[in-house]
């Protein structure tokens, strides 16, 4: 580790990229943010990135960056246990974990990135089974370390960084809240007609529908989605559901006895600008989880003048700032009345729709990557 540098000289960063890989994620979008801007933001710095071994490469072209493959899991207890087996901290000054742990024994300061609070406040909703029985033994002190020991923290939302500090009051002062943003990609379609054509080759028929995206989780609540959709959305509205993740028998089991199995249809993985294009074509998104620390799905569809019927949760609340439609979590008549009057009002999908767009671009990576920076420099600062 070197001495501690003044405001003006350059430093040299280590950022965990092993989020960005071939299978895609929320926090896998915010890495790639950060890889994408920090090296140009900053050409005297210098940005070493962790690479998951199916990542493709080179992560950069910047000529301030360099690569080191992790051969073992971003979440896995050996990186967080020992991290300095795995990768040099040598020469190091500020080493940021993007995705809310801070491994044990960081020889330098260190930025840790807090997504959310789920697996303390509601492990429940974390989870499942085996997966969560081991974690419990890793992955919470390590979110522990990180909210006491973290030389800076950045939250994604104002409702995440009010929720660290209630967990954490001692966490205030080196707190920074960063706000993600949809990547420039998700616009309105420049041909309605276009988009629509490929979303029907997408979802395999010609017929408005509503989008879910996103994992299957618990706290994602995909089963609340699909029943209120029977519910209140008659043919031909069809539910498509892009899912990163299988596991989906107990929803497709759920659609039969719903009797809407023939209007489901489950997309596991698409290229990112057909994610766009099934946004772009949507009668509208619905996100009616229980527990977010920001909701990147519901920024996209709004830039894409997609409408968003969500749960009415502070994270949602700060992103749609009155450009959405939000029903109280859990309540599925409440979420089934709003898929009502969605598909029943063309007047009310265009309100939303442009309502979501304009709000949408108050939020910009670029910004978000500056700002970053600035929290670099600062920790590289404060490292006595």
């Amino acid at each position: 580790m070197r001495a501690r540098p003044n405001s003006a000289d350059p430093i040299r960063v280590v950022l965990d990229a092993r989020y960005v890989r071939e299978k895609p994620s929320g926090i896998g979008v915010y890495v790639q943010a950060l890889v994408d801007r920090l090296p140009d933001g900053a050409p005297a710095d210098h940005f070493t990135f962790w690479a998951h071994p199916l990542a493709a490469r080179p992560l950069s072209r910047a000529a301030n960056t360099s690569e080191v493959t992790v051969r073992t899991g971003s979440n896995s207890p050996w990186s967080v246990l020992w991290p300095q087996r795995f990768a040099s901290f040598a020469e190091v000054d500020v080493f940021h974990n993007p995705h809310n742990l801070l491994p044990r024994g960081i020889p330098c300061a260190s930025v840790v990135t807090v997504h959310d609070l789920m697996a303390l406040e509601q492990p429940r909703l974390h989870l499942r089974g085996f997966e969560r029985l081991t974690k419990r033994l890793y992955y919470h002190p390590a979110i522990g370390r990180a909210l006491r020991e973290a030389t800076c923290l950045i939250a994604p939302s104002g409702a995440t960084a009010d929720r660290i500090c209630a967990l954490a009051p001692a966490a205030a002062s080196r707190l920074t809240v960063i706000l993600e943003a949809a990547d420039p990609c998700f616009r309105p379609a420049n041909d309605g007609d276009a988009a629509r054509a490929r979303a029907a080759e997408l979802t395999g028929e010609d017929a408005p529908y509503l989008l879910v995206v996103g994992a299957n989780t618990p706290s994602k609540r995909h089963d609340l989605a699909l029943a209120a959709f029977a519910s209140a959305v008659p043919r031909p509205w069809r539910l498509v559901l892009l899912q990163r993740r299988k596991g989906r028998a107990g929803l497709s089991r759920l659609a039969r006895q719903l009797h809407v199995a023939d209007r489901a249809v489950w997309l596991e993985a698409v290229a990112r600008e057909d994610v766009v294009t099934l946004m772009q074509a949507a009668g509208a998104l619905i996100q009616p989880s229980l527990y977010e620390g920001f909701g990147l799905p519901v920024l996209e569809a709004m830039a894409c003048a997609c409408p968003v019927v969500a749960s009415d949760i502070p994270p949602f609340r700060e992103i749609a700032a009155g450009a959405a439609l939000l029903v109280r979590p859990n309540e599925g008549g409440k979420l089934a009345a709003a898929l009502r009057d969605i598909v029943r009002s063309p007047a009310l999908r265009r309100s939303l729709g442009e309502q979501g767009a304009a709000r949408a671009k108050g939020f910009s990576w670029d910004r978000c990557a500056r700002e970053t920076l600035e929290v670099y420099r600062t920790a590289a600062g404060a490292r006595r």
